[in-house]
């Protein structure tokens, strides 16, 4: 009599699972109806019609597990791809507090952001020399937009909800970044996501943070650099000579963003406080120069707190392009006088502690002439300011060992501020300049020497540039213009000419002002992009090998990055070695989009080009620092 009672029990018990199997999730199963969710790391880059690749290293798809690891002070990235079969309305992903050891608060660590994209109508990066890019005319992400407005005090919403509209491709990225408090304890925490639509959930994820027990450094040990020409400001309405108040409100936000990303941005000469205008100076770029603008009381969240740069520019104006001219005494002066000027000030304020550069003259040229008016440069600002105090920073494409030959344009002795472009950048001839205290950085160029800073181009491109100043113990880098970008439409087309093969040339911030361009409501300070927060994964790597370094682990961080970074710069050129141009034929071929080069078809980059091995990079350093346990 018991076995119809045990078959009616195991009916209504496989009756029950079946329903329940129906029931499971039933958002799970509406969303995989409307949108499909995955993760990605901080170097992929995926097109709004790109196939959406694997990415285990930050994804487990079968739990839904969005994975960061970080050492304290540190911000990470990763990526959320929204996927929709048609147009959806009204999206939202909203991301809780981190829980383990401790807590650590959403606000203001987890800062999270729609991922607007740009279609790439000419991309092909033709100069210096040709270099690969990711295919152009199709749709890049590039801009980011926050959710909510972080300027503002009501905090409103900005880049979420939103409509993922399928018409360009059925993809639509979120980026999150996730900054770890100084006090966190190490351990592993977790955070729910939840995705809605309408305000109704329709899917949930997990992130997971491991708190590694290693903590990177407040200040810098290598150098961002990047000049601002002030369009944003023009954006915003605002301007240093018309208020200076209003104009420090949205630029020192500007000033706060660079810091966020371990970054120095300085502002042309004319677009703030010049030389002389002391008290200005010091209620702006002082606040820079002794780190209280980086204070939660100035609202800043991020590394670097309460910590001034440790490099700057003096105000002198970038006066010559291409030639340096033949000063005459009153121009030499001029140049000692204020030079005396500047650092009297420097050192009445505490700051002469601080690395100062002059960027004065651009690609001065590489013949005798060239050389003598640079020293006499140099020898005015000494005069004024003490040797070494105030260093005119040389560019050129010229490798600067292809001068060392003849005693008449050898620029050893003259030049202590070094910054060829990258294809021109001699670690053996340079190496020795750096080690008797001189400053070594490069600037652009291409492959493969070092990665182009395309919007067309991979995430790994711009990490390179940190990470091949650790490979080779180069002091930095330095971006010729961050916001030089299409008078008329900056959110959609950053380039600083109309013509320029070079998408994304000369832009790195995007004013939020222009916001309406692009329909989302404008905001009062900057917007970052997917190329800053490339520099700052590879400035960041920089920190990882320093770190290894106090533990008596460089060989161990120097074999690391080697294994991503075989060879760069001109290490990477072989036997043909950069091309040598003047100043002046430089700067034309630079205005007409010319290559200095006589390189033929695209170069290849000489990095490994797998996001993969890169992520492992990062895990392996990590790991030897905290006691080189498994990885």
């Amino acid at each position: 009599m018991a076995f119809p009672f045990l078959r009616t029990l195991s009916l209504i018990l496989a009756v029950g699972i079946a329903l329940a199997a129906c029931n499971h999730s039933p958002a799970r199963a509406e969303a995989d109806a409307t949108l499909t969710l995955a993760g990605l790391g901080d170097c992929e880059k995926i097109t709004k019609d790109g196939a959406v690749p694997e990415s285990p290293h930050f994804w487990d798809a079968k739990t839904q597990r969005l994975k960061l690891h970080a050492g304290r002070n540190e911000t990470v990235a990763a990526q959320l791809m929204l996927s929709a079969k048609a147009d959806v309305k009204g999206v939202n992903v909203e991301i809780g507090d981190l829980k383990g050891p401790a807590v650590i608060p959403a606000d203001p660590n987890i800062q999270v952001s729609q991922e607007l994209y740009q279609f790439v109508a000419h991309g092909d990066w033709s100069w210096g020399p040709p270099s690969q890019m990711l295919p152009d005319k199709k749709w890049y992400p590039e801009v980011l937009a926050p959710f909510k407005d972080p300027y503002g005090p009501e905090h409103k919403p900005v880049g979420a909800p939103f409509d993922i509209k399928t018409a360009n491709g059925p993809n639509q990225g979120v980026w999150i970044d996730v900054y770890v408090p100084k006090d966190a304890p190490a351990g592993t925490y977790e955070a729910p996501i939840k995705v809605t639509i309408n305000g109704e959930t329709k899917d949930t994820a997990t992130l997971e943070l491991k708190v590694h027990g290693f903590t990177l450094p407040d200040e810098t040990h290598v150098d961002g650099y990047g000049e601002f020409y002030g369009k944003c400001y023009d954006f915003h309405g605002v301007s240093f000579k018309q208020d200076p108040d209003k104009w420090w409100a949205i630029a020192k936000r500007y000033q706060q963003m660079a810091h966020q990303h371990r970054f120095v941005i300085f502002d042309r000469v004319g677009r703030g406080p010049v030389l002389g205008q002391w008290d200005a100076y010091d209620k702006t770029y002082g606040q820079v120069l002794d780190g209280s603008l980086f204070t939660k009381e100035q609202g800043y969240t991020g590394p670097g707190a309460n910590t001034g740069v440790n490099f700057w520019s003096a105000p002198f104006a970038q006066a010559y392009d291409g030639k340096a001219p033949d000063f005459d005494d009153a121009e030499l002066k001029n140049y000692t006088d204020g030079a005396k000027s500047f650092w009297d000030h420097v050192t009445a304020k505490k700051w002469d502690t601080k690395r100062f550069l002059a960027y004065i003259i651009d690609e001065a040229g590489s013949d005798a002439r060239s050389r003598t008016s640079t020293k006499k440069l140099q020898e005015a600002l000494d005069a004024g300011a003490g040797k070494g105090h105030i260093n005119v920073m040389w560019t050129s494409h010229t490798d600067p060992a292809t001068l060392a030959g003849d005693p008449a344009t050898d620029l050893r002795g003259v030049v202590r501020w070094w910054t060829p472009n990258g294809g021109a950048c001699n670690p053996g001839f340079l190496a020795p300049r750096e080690k008797d205290g001189e400053t070594v950085w490069f600037y652009h160029s291409g492959h493969p020497s070092i990665g182009v800073h395309g919007v067309n181009a991979s995430g790994i491109e711009l990490r390179t540039w940190g990470a091949i100043c650790w490979r080779y113990k180069i002091n930095g880098s330095f971006w010729w213009a961050m916001d030089l970008t299409d008078a008329n439409t900056p959110m959609l087309k950053p380039c600083y000419k109309p013509d320029d093969t070079r998408w994304g040339n000369g832009v790195l911030f995007y004013p939020g002002a222009r916001l309406k361009d692009v329909g989302l409501p404008d905001i009062d300070g900057p917007l970052s992009c997917l190329r800053m927060k490339a520099y700052r994964r590879g400035l960041q790597d920089y920190e990882y090998g320093w770190l290894l370094k106090q533990q008596d682990k460089e060989a161990i961080a120097d074999q690391l990055i080697k294994k991503v970074i075989p060879v760069a710069l001109t290490d990477a050129l072989g036997a043909s070695g950069p091309a040598e141009k003047s100043g002046e034929a430089s700067q034309k071929d630079e205005q007409a989009g010319r290559a200095h080069s006589t390189a033929k078809g695209k170069a290849g980059p000489s990095w490994s080009t797998d996001v993969s091995a890169w992520y492992q990079m990062r895990k392996d350093m990590a790991a030897e620092l905290d006691g080189g346990g498994k990885r």
